[in-house]
């Protein structure tokens, strides 16, 4: 890979960790290449705060999203509540008693913190993603257009025109694989369209394949107990749901409901 970069006129580099990829580091990029733009990772939780990741020993337990669990759903787990009472937990009431309705400014000013850090500057980059929505398909998959937006920027940065067609119109979405709803009620709190619709991960890009992989909310929870009935511990390797458990405020709050 450093082979690559030295020979590259120009390195776009995402922040990332030393480790994953060998004697590859950020310092050992910034020496190598001849011109780094750096551009931030796009981590947004707000539009998906039920996500959570579960991780053991040896790396993450799975749910049918793939490595993302909805914490609802596993804290409903924890507690022994049925496919149809866990449903139910998922309403503004228990929204707003976790902190699902309140994380928009916090994550907002993170995010744009984070890039001015890295070199650039989201702010104005931000505002127009907001204007189109939802720009986000989980809490680390930004959508194409937001892809498009920060190459343009890089470019840009390095004194390079960039074309200005939108790129969505003639590309597919490789972070598109797997999409998780903005509930209803987190929606309207943000201003944007909500389901409970869930895109399964696998597949490839086909349209037939893909209309196949959208399931709804019941199907996501009852697959997800399906899973977790193998792994019956997995709620003690989540920190928010221990954290729910402990707390009798909540566990007041996280109650099915009848009906």
């Amino acid at each position: 890979m450093l082979d690559a970069v030295r020979n590259a006129d120009l390195t776009v580099c995402f922040p990332f960790e030393a480790g994953p990829f060998g004697d590859v580091t950020p310092a050992r990029v910034l020496e190598t290449a001849r011109f780094v733009v750096p551009v931030p990772s796009i981590v947004f939780p707000a539009f998906h705060p039920d996500i959570v990741y579960i991780s053991h020993k040896t790396g993450l337990f799975g749910s049918p999203m793939g490595d993302y669990h909805s914490a609802l759903v596993v804290y409903g787990f924890a507690r022994g509540f049925s496919v149809d009472e866990i449903v139910s937990l998922f309403r503004a009431e228990v929204f707003s008693r976790v902190g699902y309705l309140e994380g928009w400014f916090a994550n907002r000013d993170a995010l744009l913190a984070m890039s001015h850090a890295h070199g650039c500057n989201l702010d104005r980059l931000f505002a127009g993603w907001m204007r189109r929505g939802c720009f986000m398909h989980t809490i680390n998959h930004p959508k194409l257009f937001v892809l498009a937006d920060l190459a343009r920027d890089a470019l840009h940065r390095a004194g390079i025109p960039a074309r200005t067609a939108a790129c969505e119109d003639y590309l597919p979405d490789p972070l598109g694989g797997c999409v998780w709803p903005v509930y209803p009620e987190i929606a309207a709190r943000l201003g944007v369209a909500g389901s409970t619709t869930f895109k399964l991960p696998l597949g490839g890009l086909n349209f037939l394949v893909d209309a196949g992989r959208c399931i709804e909310l019941r199907a996501m929870v009852e697959g997800s107990l399906a899973i977790y009935a193998h792994t019956p511990k997995i709620p003690g390797h989540c920190d928010r749901v221990q954290n729910w458990l402990a707390d009798p405020d909540i566990r007041d709050t996280l109650v099915p409901v009848a009906g």
